[in-house]
């Protein structure tokens, strides 16, 4: 077997998928189901903006009595697809990138050049058995690292969910890293998205458990449906108004699971209330503090966490701050002690 990595451009590899040279082999398609609309946009937009997508994998063949050679696409058929569609006019993008609402047609001379001439890098199988093929893929995947369950749901599902969290994260990760709630590294391992989908989860459903298994079918439930705009509203309010604190920054109300009840605390006060958060705390006895007192109050607790041994009437706050910090009475304990931040003056 032989393995020669070269690239097409678009127009090339398009040209030889109509000629029939570049050909889908469905014994290597990993699920029947059509990507939406919403990951195909995402594709495209990553080419006309210039970034690299993944390789594709062909396995280049010659038939004998013909004499003809084809491809057989081993891996990367929907992008394939994907691409083809767009090129043939046949794909509107969606979402609220620079390109939505566009058709290849529709696009500015030069976005079009730039599509065209996008180059498409491939692994090439030439002389391989399905064998050597399919060894390929398991020797590449034993030195992979393994998905943690954020990047198992992301590969998993492809709805309306998935590509709102995919949004939100692209919006608002430079952020939560410029805040101090995540590092790079955790941004590159979807732990912006792990943060996001605990907060939606916990909107619908209650401040609980949220085991991978629940968020799993959180993810499943809201696979063909999901009100982006309203909780695009709360996410962008939320976040405006954590950003403009900067004095909080870096702080340890910026750790990820502090972050995670301030966000929610903002959602169901500023923005609520919350029907699955009015039991921990009635928004309807409170009304919203004004801005120097909330930046006291959250000032105040900031320091406290710093300095434990002063925290006289606050040290229930800290203490859901100090140990098991997922468990349930520790994310109650702190939203209330926020939402109580954002409404009345605090005292130590």
């Amino acid at each position: 077997m032989q393995v020669t990595q070269t690239s097409y451009t678009i127009t090339e590899y398009c040209q030889q998928m109509s000629a029939g040279t570049i050909v889908v082999n469905r014994d290597y398609q990993r699920s029947p189901k059509v990507w939406p609309t919403a990951a195909r946009s995402y594709l495209i937009d990553t080419v006309l903006s210039g970034y690299p997508v993944p390789k594709l994998a062909l396995h280049q063949k010659t038939d004998r009595k013909s004499r003809k050679t084809i491809k057989e696409i081993v891996d990367g058929q929907q992008r394939s697809q994907t691409i083809l569609d767009f090129y043939n006019d046949a794909l509107k993008l969606s979402g609220k990138g620079d390109f939505a609402g566009n058709t290849y047609s529709t696009l500015e001379p030069e976005q079009q050049n730039r599509f065209l001439e996008y180059p498409i890098g491939v692994d090439l199988f030439v002389g391989a058995t399905e064998a050597e093929i399919r060894q390929v893929f398991r020797r590449i995947n034993s030195y992979t690292v393994p998905l943690n369950p954020q990047e198992k749901r992301h590969a998993t599902y492809q709805g309306t969910l998935k590509w709102f969290i995919v949004n939100m994260s692209e919006r608002y990760g430079q952020a939560l890293k410029d805040m101090g709630v995540l590092s790079e590294r955790q941004l590159s391992r979807m732990n912006d998205a792990a943060l996001l989908t605990d907060i939606l989860y916990t909107i619908e459903k209650g401040i609980g458990n949220a085991s991978e298994p629940k968020l799993d079918d959180f993810y499943k439930g809201h696979d063909d449906s999901f009100d982006e705009a309203a909780y695009g509203e709360c996410l962008d309010g939320a976040f405006s108004d954590v950003m403009r604190w900067e004095d909080t920054h870096r702080g340890p109300l910026m750790t990820s699971y502090n972050f995670y009840s301030l966000m929610l605390a903002l959602i169901h006060v500023k923005q609520g209330p919350i029907e699955t958060l009015e039991r921990h705390f009635a928004f309807a006895d409170a009304a919203v503090a004004s801005n120097q007192i909330v930046a006291q109050n959250l000032g105040l607790l900031a320091d406290v966490l710093e300095r434990p041994n002063e925290a006289g009437s606050l040290s229930s706050f800290v203490a859901a701050t100090e140990k098991a910090t997922n468990r349930v009475k520790q994310r109650i304990d702190r939203f209330v002690w926020l939402c109580r931040a954002l409404t009345e003056p605090l005292k130590t």
